[in-house]
């Protein structure tokens, strides 16, 4: 008997934070390639492959051969100092890379899964729903708002503003949980916002929800996806503290540096996750819940 067609993904910067976690989700279900550019790098039981977004014969090239049935772009330039720094980059990648990208897709007949950001919102009202109308401030939140826009090539597609991930990094690419966890058990002061408010969203539920929506195929247009909670960095190391048993003292309240970052930052780009918690029947963790995960995941 021949084995049932398993759906062909191919999801963008796996050498990311999301890109990685979204590859390894999807493995067991689906035939996934990943695309990485700089990185080189092994994920167990996907086929990868390097690719410049920038180069849209390249791009081409790669779907025209894995014919892929749905697209998770989560390839970006994101850090946001560099995005300000060397803004014809952000918008070779962020933009153009996702024109590519979109127009690649159309040609293959896949669905479209982009993923944008809080950072499309400027940070005055919070709790940013689907309508409210898009102020980014810096380089970044323009640029992926841009390939927002971009994405309109493709009727079949979803754009996902997503919230602050957190969630493990790996040996080679440490993220702000792990910079945070090192300096508490070391007993090094950490300075934390209590001026700048997300809702900070578990990195498993994120891809959770892209496995979701590649199993509703009807389901399109524009989503914000943050976690079950509003607060601040501050509050977030206190949580952090309580789950993995870690002493508060030495975190240390701080307000954003006027004008000492490069790129400006909103104050409050929380969102509101009703109409995606409608549609895939999910509920956002609270980040008490997201930590305990992450504890069980390191056997704690």
């Amino acid at each position: 008997m021949a084995s049932a067609y398993r759906k062909r993904i191919l999801v963008t910067g796996t050498s990311g934070f999301l890109g990685r976690y979204v590859a390894l989700t999807l493995k067991d279900h689906y035939a996934v390639l990943g695309t990485y550019h700089r990185q080189t790098m092994v994920l167990d039981q996907c086929e990868l492959t390097c690719l410049d977004l920038s180069e849209a014969g390249a791009v081409r090239a790669t779907f025209t051969e894995f014919r892929p049935d749905v697209v998770v772009h989560t390839a970006a330039l994101s850090d946001v100092d560099a995005c300000e720094r060397h803004p014809d980059s952000a918008h070779r990648v962020n933009v153009q890379g996702t024109e590519a990208i979109a127009q690649a897709a159309v040609e293959v007949g896949a669905r479209l899964i982009y993923i944008s950001t809080d950072q499309v919102y400027d940070g005055v009202c919070g709790s940013y729903d689907e309508v409210a109308i898009p102020r980014p401030l810096m380089v970044y939140g323009r640029t992926k708002l841009e390939g927002e826009h971009r994405v309109a090539l493709c009727q079949d597609a979803v754009i996902l503003r997503l919230a602050l991930m957190y969630g493990w990094g790996t040996a080679t690419r440490m993220n702000f949980v792990d910079w945070l966890a090192e300096r508490l058990r070391t007993g090094e002061e950490v300075p934390l916002f209590v001026d700048q408010y997300r809702t900070p969203l578990f990195v498993g539920q994120a891809a959770d929800a892209i496995g979701r929506l590649i199993d509703a195929p009807g389901v399109c247009g524009v989503f914000n996806l943050g976690g079950g909670e509003r607060l601040n960095r501050y509050a977030f190391g206190l949580k952090f503290c309580e789950v993995f048993d870690l002493p508060k003292r030495h975190l240390k309240p701080v307000e954003m540096p006027i004008g000492a970052q490069m790129a400006a930052r909103p104050r409050d780009c929380s969102l509101s996750s009703a109409k995606i918690s409608a549609v895939l029947q999910m509920s956002p963790l609270t980040v008490e819940e997201g930590l305990g995960v992450m504890r069980r995941q390191r056997g704690e």
